[in-house]
């Protein structure tokens, strides 16, 4: 018999009271609802190693939430969190943590995957409407490899891709990013934070810049704790809190916690509505023809294994590039507007980070690069890099990988 679902209820709450209105001869006035300040939603994609026995970070990182809750965090709001558990015979709930303990608002038939876009709508249309509130944060809790959505850039030996989000159970499901910009939809959030590797590169951001106001995510692998929920959930719910502040939260941590697993991290906010402007820069610059072939040696976003993530530096990169310089400086106004804060530790997994400007992107030499991961499915490209002279794209049939969304 595997873990229940619930196991991690009974260490984190004696018990949820469920009061029962009893009959009087004088009827009492409706309690009135107070419109939460804001509202958090963690979604929870545990169904995969991170929620295994031995690992079960899902179950720490739940408990950290309730310390947090417990010790006044939520200051007049609300902290949901869909959770779909390490378990194949017990279907995924969307929970409230609330002072008096965990309760359960909703469960769902674990029919499909949590990573089918439909559902996962229908997952944030459910929180909205039980927890309608003026400012929303969404974390994205799971595995994850940035734009990457097929295995033909992986090694047999690397680690499977999916661009957000493994979902075992009751088969092996990845999620697209342009499957998660479908979910996601337009402006239902404030800021959202990955709380997974490889998210923070401007093919992702790009992809879901319609999404939300503000992206917090990490360029490079993420220790498997993840974001120190016990100090961020009250940043989050903070009256004057802002995205930089939960994300030098975690940087913090990584730096100076000596509980940290590993000193390894890069941290990044990203302000969605300066994309635009940069995606029109970087183009006219493509436009001219320049790339950098095989000869550019840039800053490196790999995995610990040394397996490529395809991702490097965004900054070194079209710096490194030679093309006009006041088109270049004007190209460096515009990434400031978009990474509106970053920072890393001094090095990560083993990679030297004191250039890293916050955010990655994927580094074409040439037409055959294009073909990588699903790179030609991703808007950046079409949008952005398709128009390089240089590269004579034509589109594949292949496939390859695990089933995704």
């Amino acid at each position: 018999m595997k873990k229940s679902v619930f196991g991690y209820i009974a260490m984190l709450c004696v018990g949820v009271c469920m009061a029962l209105s009893s009959c009087s001869d004088s009827e009492e006035p409706e309690p009135v609802i107070q419109e939460p300040k804001c509202t958090v939603l963690v979604y929870m994609v545990a169904d995969n190693n991170l929620g295994s026995s031995g690992v079960m970070v899902d179950t720490r990182n739940l408990a950290d939430m309730q310390t947090a809750v417990n010790n006044g965090g939520l200051n007049g709001g609300r902290l949901l969190v869909f959770y779909d558990p390490y378990e194949v015979d017990v279907a995924p709930q969307l929970l409230e943590i609330t002072e008096t303990g965990v309760e359960v608002l909703k469960t769902y038939e674990e029919a499909g995957s949590s990573l089918e876009p439909d559902f996962m709508s229908g997952v944030f249309d459910d929180a909205a409407a039980a927890a309608p509130a003026p400012k929303n944060w969404l974390v994205m809790w799971s595995h994850g490899t940035g734009w990457i959505e097929s295995a033909d850039s992986r090694s047999a030996a690397a680690p499977a891709p999916q661009s957000f989000g493994q979902d075992v159970h009751p088969q092996r499901y990845e999620m697209k990013i342009t499957s998660l910009a479908k979910a996601l939809g337009e402006n239902r959030f404030d800021v959202i934070y990955f709380d997974c590797c490889f998210m923070g590169c401007v093919e992702v951001a790009y992809e879901l810049r319609h999404a939300a106001k503000e992206i917090v995510a990490s360029a490079t692998e993420l220790p498997i704790e993840g974001m120190p929920y016990e100090v961020n959930i009250p940043a989050m719910f903070a009256d004057n809190s802002t995205a930089a502040d939960v994300a030098q939260n975690t940087l913090n941590y990584y730096l100076y916690d000596t509980n940290a697993t590993n000193n390894s991290c890069t941290i990044s906010v990203i302000n969605t509505a300066a994309l635009d402007e940069l995606a029109a820069i970087t183009r006219t610059i493509n436009e001219t023809g320049v790339c950098a072939g095989y000869s550019y040696v840039g800053v490196p976003l790999y995995r610990r294994t040394g397996t490529n993530s395809h991702t490097n530096d965004m900054g070194h990169y079209m710096n490194f590039l030679e093309y006009d310089e006041d088109l270049k400086a004007a190209w460096n106004e515009a990434y400031k507007k978009v990474v509106t804060y970053y920072g890393s530790t001094p090095v990560s997994y083993g990679l030297d980070m004191s250039e890293f400007t916050g955010l990655g992107c994927y580094v074409v030499h040439s037409t055959s690069d294009v073909y990588v991961g699903g790179y030609y499915n991703q808007s950046w490209w079409k949008d952005v890099v398709s128009v390089n002279p240089s590269f004579d794209f034509r589109p594949s049939t292949g496939g390859g990988g695990v089933d995704s969304f």
